[in-house]
């Protein structure tokens, strides 16, 4: 659904298919529910506009896309139910002789669809601004606090100043009140995105901090700020969200700061396992 909008916006549009097209992008949470009759009325164009441009977008005709619509709008819906509502909805349609291998098919599926829309010059670029800042904030709460302090343990062996903030409370204000244009903030954040990151969001764009944001897609509410953004399918097979694909991007990156540091981090590396092993911290 993010390609349709994206698709949209790119598009050259007649005035019709302009009309048509912020229609559907002003609606596009319950465009589902209406029929081509009721769009061509209120609208004031005939069906067969509305139908080819239907098919411009790359749908076989109107069916086709009310269907995938309603299906936009059930999975609109779930992103903004509580883990125990997920519960609920979800705990009659599991079969628990199947649970591992769907949790396994349902991370699977996922890699396969991040990986295949996932640009590599933009990770490359995301390696880069974070080598190149002077204070790196890497920022998860809750769930995707898993992700921020996974990035961090692997990062830190590369580059200096890594501050991880996966507290969701003041002292998280506290350390982020000295951002500057010198710094980058790397935020892994998805439904129901927690209130505190638009405020951090905010004073990192005011004081001209790059924002790396790793979400689940391009209409997320965060997207406005980011400097950087990456995109992963989070999809469950029960109540909570998935994280298998955003820990591989952490650690893709993490891999990544370390092959372009190359021989610059010999000397952090072996004093860290210096100290690491001299306390049996393994």
């Amino acid at each position: 659904m993010d390609n349709l909008i994206s698709k949209i916006q790119s598009m050259n549009l007649t005035k019709t298919e302009k009309v048509i097209a912020d229609y559907i992008l002003d609606n596009i949470n319950n465009i589902g529910l209406s029929t081509v009759t009721d769009i061509s009325l209120k609208l004031g164009v005939s069906d067969t506009s509305i139908i080819r441009f239907i098919r411009l977008l790359g749908f076989a005709g109107f069916a086709d896309f009310k269907n995938t619509m309603k299906e936009r709008m059930l999975e609109h819906y779930n992103l903004n139910l509580s883990p125990s509502q997920k519960f609920t909805n979800t705990k009659d349609k599991i079969n628990s002789d199947n649970v591992v291998n769907d949790v396994f098919y349902k991370a699977i599926d996922n890699l396969s669809s991040t990986m295949l829309n996932l640009d590599d010059k933009l990770v490359n670029s995301i390696a880069e601004c974070i080598i190149k800042s002077r204070n790196k904030y890497i920022i998860g709460f809750r769930g995707t606090s898993c992700c921020a302090d996974y990035f961090t343990r692997k990062a830190v062996f590369f580059v200096p100043h890594l501050i991880l903030c996966n507290m969701a409370e003041s002292s998280v204000i506290e350390k982020l009140i000295d951002l500057n244009e010198e710094d980058c903030l790397v935020m892994f954040s998805f439904p129901r995105y927690s209130e505190i990151n638009y405020s951090i969001l905010e004073l990192a764009k005011k004081r001209g901090s790059k924002i790396i944001l790793i979400t689940d897609r391009v209409t997320s509410p965060l997207v406005p700020y980011a400097d950087y953004l990456l995109t992963v399918k989070i999809d469950g097979v029960g109540f909570t969200n998935s994280y298998v694909v955003p820990l591989c991007v952490a650690e893709s990156l993490a891999i990544l700061i370390g092959q372009k540091i190359g021989t610059d981090s010999k000397q952090r590396l072996a004093d860290l396992d210096f100290y690491i092993s001299k306390n049996n911290l393994y």
